[in-house]
């Protein structure tokens, strides 16, 4: 068995690679490749599923059952099934393509330059993870789901004796992201959902992720303060050597700095470029394209494209097979919550908020985040919050359309906190070695603030305004 599984790992990372590159063919070409796609993910099932960790083999294999329960029991059409299967493939072509973006990264010394900027202008250590989570927070907005593992490979060394802290400042960044950045899934679904344009939504989102931010950077600092207090566990600036201080301190060349603040608003100006000339295509799908193409155009700039090529072993070897847990799970929680929605499950929770809805506005808001984030432990997060943006009026509730979509935008970026089988959860567990329960408990305390505070916030400017 042992001998067979470099080969089993090589063709796990053929078949999603495969799969990523045809459905990409798939969208932008509109081609018949429906039947083949899905025998595609079919494979990838078959050849992932028994080497994933228990829970999300479990999870993912109960949400294939169930789903397929429901479908026969409803009398499902053969052309629903397989669009519920294909519904968010696009989300593996980002799983797939976005880390070649971390290797023009690596290649150019971007990372050490990042590290001395770290050790030299941010002296103390709340500022460092203020900063992390910051940064994270921007290239997210463009990124999405790639920026955690870039983010990771910027800062994983420096931060790697305190990495409870870091993966809480990687997750909230990205969490943080996901309240206003149109070019999440969750963001666009649901203005388009709801009818409200980006442009009369952008300031209440902004205002909700300063607000955010400054509560994650508070309970972050009370967190550190405890380990200083209580010398739990190694403080950041104690993890640095004396040796690799002084070789961190050594000069850098500050172009490695203006180099990556072009090439990141490079990336964000040619995704904007192309959601706008695009716009009718999937934008993880454009993110996608983009990635592949950025990464070897930025590549060719810095004269690193050798190392790039050189890099791709890498990349076939250890990245491409590696993204199959993610990429299972969230096609399996998709395919159930399209499956649930043949059932009469949401006409009945329709019923039950609404009659809520009479009773008190900050009731309403916190139930219907506490629901949707609850909810997402089991199935994917779009099944109730779509519910919510297709049967509530924001009238009944009392609520501007805005901050109706402010609600619900924030019950979608909450989901990663804390659920074990969100995309960014599965994923920053993989990077960081840990469990998605774990990152989902270190969370608890951050996300409960985040609802308390949004619900508040959202009453007041509801009332004010």
């Amino acid at each position: 068995m042992q001998h067979i599984m470099p080969v089993l790992i090589l063709t796990r990372g053929v078949t999603l690679l495969t799969l990523a590159l045809s459905y990409m063919l798939y969208s932008f070409f509109s081609l018949p490749l429906d039947l083949f796609l899905v025998s595609l993910v079919i494979l990838a099932f078959l050849i992932s599923l028994p080497w994933m960790a228990n829970f999300p083999k479990i999870m993912s294999g109960a949400l294939l059952i169930f789903g397929n329960m429901i479908f026969f029991f409803y009398g499902g059409s053969a052309e629903y099934w397989v669009d519920s299967i294909l519904n968010n493939v696009a989300l593996v072509s980002l799983f797939i393509t976005v880390p070649l973006l971390s290797y023009p990264l690596k290649n150019g010394g971007y990372i050490e330059y990042m590290d001395y900027f770290v050790v030299n202008f941010l002296k103390k250590d709340m500022k460092k993870i203020a900063f992390v989570t910051a940064i994270t927070c921007i290239v997210s907005s463009f990124l999405n789901l790639g920026s955690i593992r870039v983010m990771y490979d910027l800062f994983s060394e420096r931060f790697k004796y305190l990495n409870k802290v870091f993966v809480r400042s990687l997750v909230q960044g990205f969490s943080l992201a996901a309240f206003w950045s149109p070019y999440f899934a969750g963001v666009a679904i649901i203005l388009h959902l709801v009818g409200v344009s980006f442009v009369s939504f952008f300031g209440y989102g902004f205002v909700m992720v300063i607000i955010c931010y400054l509560t994650s950077v508070v309970i972050n600092l009370r967190y550190l303060s405890k380990e200083v207090t209580t010398n739990t566990a190694p403080y950041v600036a104690v993890s640095i050597d004396e040796d690799g201080s002084r070789e961190q301190t050594k000069k850098v060349e500050h172009k490695r700095g203006i180099e990556l603040i072009i090439a990141f608003i490079g990336l964000f100006l040619a995704l904007f470029f192309l959601e706008k000339w695009l716009h009718h295509y999937n934008v993880l799908l454009l993110i996608s394209i983009l990635a592949i193409t950025y990464s070897i155009l930025w590549s060719l700039a810095i004269k690193k494209i050798k190392e790039y090529a050189f890099s791709l072993k890498d990349y076939f070897t250890e990245v491409a097979p590696n993204v199959h847990t993610e990429s299972i799970m969230i096609i399996s929680a998709t395919f159930f919550s399209q499956m649930v929605l043949l059932t009469e499950f949401p006409a009945y929770l329709t019923s039950l908020f609404s009659s809520i809805s009479e009773i008190s506005l900050i009731l309403t808001v916190i139930t219907i985040i506490l629901t949707c984030v609850i909810s997402s432990f089991f199935i994917h997060q779009v099944l109730p919050i779509s519910i919510f943006a297709t049967t509530l009026s924001p009238d009944v509730i009392g609520l501007k359309p805005e901050l109706y979509v402010l609600i619900l935008v924030i019950s979608w970026g909450i989901t990663p906190l804390l659920s074990p089988v969100s995309a960014a959860n599965l994923l920053a567990s993989a990077l960081f070695k840990t469990k998605p329960f774990e990152i989902g408990i270190w969370n608890i305390k951050y996300a409960f603030s985040i609802i308390l505070v949004s619900s508040i916030s959202i009453y007041l400017i509801n009332m004010l305004f």
